[in-house]
């Protein structure tokens, strides 16, 4: 009986440490070849480098784990994709052609928070 729960206990105990290591994760990188066809990504950093975010749908908040931290973008899209620094796609940034792309956005860096096909 003793033995049972000393195994309950260190079971509990790894659980609990396996948890609290996924809470302190860093966030997900992703590298530019990681863009899915279809889809339109942008990274945190220049170069295409940190935080990610892609869809392939209009988004119109991309919430809070990108808003106002995109550099880098990438359309994989068949279609002209348009930036806002808005939600809901208020105050126009600029649109990206199909496969265009830029590994530092030259203005509105750090501005984005919603995009959708033109």
């Amino acid at each position: 009986m003793i033995r049972s729960r000393l195994h309950r206990v260190l079971l509990s105990a790894a659980v609990l440490a396996g948890a609290l290591g996924a809470l302190n994760a860093p966030a997900a990188q992703a590298h530019y070849s990681e863009c899915p066809k279809g889809h339109f990504c942008v990274w945190q950093n220049n170069g295409y480098e940190g935080r990610f975010f892609s869809s392939p749908h209009d988004v119109p908040n991309i919430g809070s784990y990108m808003n106002d931290r995109t550099t880098s973008v990438w359309n994989r899209t068949d279609h002209t994709v348009c930036m806002y620094r808005d939600q809901n796609y208020g105050y126009p940034m600029g649109c990206y052609g199909s496969g265009g792309s830029v590994s530092a956005l030259p203005i509105h860096n750090d501005e984005l928070t919603s995009f959708k096909r033109a």
